[in-house]
């Protein structure tokens, strides 16, 4: 039986207006399913799933969201449950009931924060308190000693090292890990998402910079891990994890939610199931090495690279990853050396993202 790691966006609903934002379109054209569909299908899905993690939209703003939550961990108390907040949760947990819920029934934490300056990131965020409420949240976690990461956003405009040594500082200061999601062009490659595609020549710099002064912890990116390290990470989409959209959509990836990705709805009886007897999975996200990777030494570890970066700038599997520079006929030197650690956390093999420790 397998157990799924699921990324799930119960509520659509959000208090920003980020740049980047992968989810604006799909949010705004979606209903929300209500708390008593939420139930029903973790009641009967429940022994499919080993983690979930919360984000998309800012689930903080739901008091029903609070309730899902305390749901599961009063009946399912095995499954482990994460949050991912742009910070509202500091101000969500004013209410006494909400507060106990984070404390008892949530076992992680994200936090979106993208620039170490809090103009900066307000203003990337189109919400003047989205400093504030991250550092108080922040702030909160530790209080409550509750395991924290640091999410930032991969893009071409913060992905600066004086950025980076910015937010190393305060995730040494809150004892947090950090975490980079690279920018995805989920609406497409076109003149706006130009200007927050990072380049692979920024890429091997900023990871270089980072493995010299801090710390990888984890590189969970099928194709920078053949190639910079000694250990290739699969991409565990749609193989290990799921994204659940606020319409109950399922999804291979968090970043393929077009409706040609989606593969059922929790509204669906003993969906997990089905979608694991079936195969379903395996006819949208498959072993496919590309023609151009057929002369490359790596072909048979990266095999082509990320899933959802070959769709989201080719539309198709059957090209390889845009940020492969080969293919290679010979190994790579000064590779870049991950550190050993016991962290754990949901998005750990979840899906392509990359972990640093100050």
């Amino acid at each position: 039986m397998k157990k799924w790691e699921i990324g799930w966006g119960p509520i659509s609903a959000c208090n920003m207006h980020c740049q980047f934002c992968y989810s604006r379109e799909e949010r705004l054209t979606r209903e929300n399913l209500g708390l008593v569909d939420w139930k029903r299908f973790v009641a009967q899905n429940a022994e499919y799933i080993h983690a979930i993690n919360y984000g998309t939209g800012e689930n903080t703003l739901s008091f029903d969201w609070f309730q899902l939550v305390r749901f599961i961990r009063e009946e399912y108390p095995e499954i482990r449950q994460a949050l991912t907040t742009n910070g509202y949760l500091s101000e969500a947990v004013r209410n006494p009931e909400c507060l106990w819920i984070f404390q008892n029934c949530i076992d992680e934490v994200d936090v979106s924060l993208d620039f170490y300056d809090r103009n900066r990131h307000t203003a990337f965020r189109g919400q003047e308190k989205a400093y504030d409420w991250a550092i108080s949240t922040l702030e909160l976690c530790a209080m409550y000693q509750k395991p924290t990461t640091i999410v930032f956003l991969g893009s071409k405009v913060n992905i600066s090292h004086e950025n980076i040594d910015g937010l190393f500082a305060i995730a040494k200061k809150y004892n947090t890990i950090l975490r980079m999601n690279m920018y995805r062009p989920t609406a497409g490659i076109n003149a706006f998402s130009q200007k927050f595609i990072i380049p692979y020549e920024t890429v091997e710099d900023i990871l270089r910079y980072i493995a010299e002064k801090y710390h990888i912890i984890a590189l969970n990116d099928t194709l920078f891990s053949t190639i910079f390290t000694d250990c290739t990470i699969a991409d565990p989409s749609g193989k290990k994890s799921i994204r659940i959209l606020s319409d109950g959509s399922i999804t291979p990836s968090t970043y393929l939610i077009q409706d040609n990705y989606v593969i059922g709805n929790i509204l669906d009886p003993n969906v997990l199931q089905k979608i694991d007897e079936c195969g379903v999975l395996s006819k949208l996200i498959y072993h496919f090495v590309p023609d151009d990777c057929q002369k490359c030494i790596y072909c048979n570890q990266c095999a082509g690279g990320v899933y959802d970066r070959r769709y989201l700038w080719s539309h198709s599997l059957q090209v390889k990853d845009p940020y492969c520079q080969g293919p290679y006929q010979y190994e790579l030197q000064n590779c870049i050396s991950i550190k050993q650690t016991s962290f754990h956390t949901v998005h750990d093999g979840y899906l392509p993202t990359i972990f640093f420790m100050p």
